[in-house]
C-alpha cells in the first residue's frame, strides 16, 4: 500500500484504486487503469478516479505531491481534482508540460504540490480525479489530454521538495522590500491567453514573479473555458473549488474571448447585488457572480483584464467582444471593480497590424512569450503598482 523512506510516504499507483474511461494511445477508449511498463495509472479522463489509501502506522499533516507524465497538449493548470475521505479539498495549480510530437518522454513523471497541509492517519483515502475542460476534438470524438499519474508522496508540511520535471527545489531568489510589489499575492482566473496558450504555458502569472521574487502567483487557467456557467470547466465552476481560504492581495480575471467566439448569451446586468440575482449562464450573470463571489470569498479587489482590440474574420465575434467590454465598464461603475482595458489602451491599439505587433502575437487573441514579456505584463505592473500607491 506505500512505504516510508526520507521522511516522506509513498502511496504507489500500482496498488490504487481506479475507476471512469480514457482513450489510449491508438485513439480507443478504454478503463482508468494501472500500466506496469510505463508505472502509472493510465488513459485517464474527465470521469476517472484514483483512490489511494494511507498506510498503518501514519499519521500527521502533510503536503500531498503528485507524480504526472507530460500531457499530449499542455491546456492549462488544474487538470485533477482531491478528495479526502470523500470530501471535496481545493487543488494548487499545477504547470504540466507537453510531450514531444513522438511520445517519446509521455510517461517521464514530473512531482507537483497539490495540496497544503493535510491532516491525514492510517486508512485515509486520498481521490484523485480528472478534470473537464482537458480534451481536444478529434473526428468528432472528444480526446482526454490528461497526463497519465504516478505514486502519491506525503512530506512533512512545510518540508522543501524537489518538483517538475527537472525534480528541482523551487529557487530561492533575494528579496527586495523596497519592491512595490513586495509580497503581493494574485489570483488569476481564465483560459488561453492567461494560460499562455502560444508561450509554452508562460503568461503574465510567470512574468511577474520573475521580476518581482517575492510575488506569488495562483495561476486557474484553462484554455477554451467560457465565463458562461454551461459546463463544468467554465469560469465560475472551477472558481468554486479554489481554496476560499488562500491569502489573496488582488483577483485577476480575464474577460473571455471564447464566450464571444462560441455564441454564449449577453444576458444582462442585474439590479441587485446578491448571487441569486444573477443568471450566470449568461456572460454578464458570470461575471457579476465571479465579482461578489470574490469579493465576498477572498475579501480583496477584483480586476477583469480585457484583450487587446483585434477584428475578427467573423466580425460578430469580434463585435460581440467589443460589446463585452462595454459592458464590463458598466459593470466597474456598479460594482467598483478595478479594469485593465488593453481593448481601449491608445498605446498598444496603435500598433495594430504592425510588424512589431505581430512579432507580439500568434494571432489576434493570443500573445507569444515575448508578447507577454515586453507588451502586455508592464500594463500589468504599471496598473497594480498604481493601486498599491492609491492604498489598493
Amino acid at each position: 500500500m506505500g512505504s516510508a523512506s526520507e521522511n516522506k510516504i509513498i502511496l504507489y499507483a500500482a496498488d490504487a484504486e481506479t475507476a471512469g474511461h480514457g482513450i489510449d494511445d491508438g485513439l480507443e477508449p478504454k478503463p482508468t487503469d494501472y500500466d506496469a511498463s510505463v508505472k502509472a495509472v493510465t488513459c485517464v479522463g474527465a470521469d476517472s478516479t484514483i483512490t489511494y489509501t494511507v498506510p498503518a502506522g501514519i499519521q500527521g499533516n502533510f503536503d500531498l505531491y503528485l507524480n504526472m507524465g507530460r500531457t499530449g497538449y499542455a491546456y492549462g493548470t488544474t487538470p485533477v481534482g482531491l478528495s479526502i475521505n470523500g470530501e471535496k479539498r481545493p487543488v494548487l495549480p499545477i504547470a504540466l508540460e507537453a510531450a514531444e510530437l513522438d511520445g517519446s518522454n509521455l510517461y517521464e513523471m514530473g512531482r507537483f504540490l497539490l495540496a497544503e497541509g493535510i491532516c491525514l492517519r492510517s486508512g485515509s483515502r486520498i481521490t484523485v480525479c480528472g478534470n473537464e475542460g482537458f480534451s481536444l476534438s478529434y473526428n468528432g470524438m472528444e480526446i482526454s489530454v490528461l497526463p497519465a499519474v504516478g505514486d502519491l508522496e506525503l512530506y512533512p508540511a512545510g518540508r522543501p521538495v524537489a518538483i517538475g520535471y527537472d525534480h528541482i527545489l523551487p529557487e530561492k531568489r533575494p528579496l527586495d522590500a523596497s519592491d512595490p510589489l513586495f509580497g503581493l499575492k494574485l489570483l488569476w482566473l481564465g483560459s488561453s491567453v492567461t494560460y499562455g496558450d502560444a508561450s509554452g504555458g508562460y503568461a503574465m502569472a510567470e512574468e511577474i514573479p520573475r521580476k518581482h521574487p517575492s510575488v506569488r502567483c495562483y495561476k486557474y487557467a484553462v484554455s477554451g473555458t467560457t465565463l458562461a456557467n454551461d459546463r463544468a470547466s467554465s469560469y465560475v465552476q472551477r472558481m468554486l473549488e479554489i481554496d476560499p481560504k488562500l491569502d489573496v492581495d488582488f483577483m485577476i480575471v480575464q474577460l473571455s474571448t471564447n464566450d464571444a467566439t462560441q455564441g454564449k448569451p449577453m444576458g444582462c446586468i442585474a439590479a441587485g447585488k446578491n448571487l441569486a440575482d444573477f443568471d450566470d449562464t449568461t456572460i454578464l450573470g458570470a461575471m457579476e457572480t465571479i465579482i461578489a463571489y470574490g469579493k465576498n470569498t477572498w475579501n480583496c479587489p477584483v480586476i477583469f483584464y480585457t484583450g487587446t482590440y483585434y477584428a475578427s474574420d467573423n466580425p460578430a465575434q469580434s463585435g460581440q467582444y467589443a460589446l463585452m467590454v462595454e459592458k464590463l465598464l458598466e459593470l466597474q461603475k456598479k460594482w467598483d471593480i478595478g479594469v485593465i482595458d488593453l481593448w481601449h489602451d491608445k498605446e498598444m491599439t496603435q500598433l495594430y497590424g504592425s510588424e512589431r505587433y505581430h512579432s507580439y502575437m500568434r494571432d489576434p487573441i493570443h500573445p507569444n512569450k515575448d508578447g507577454y514579456i515586453s507588451w502586455w505584463t508592464p500594463k500589468f505592473e504599471s496598473y497594480l503598482i498604481d493601486r498599491i500607491k492609491q492604498g489598493m
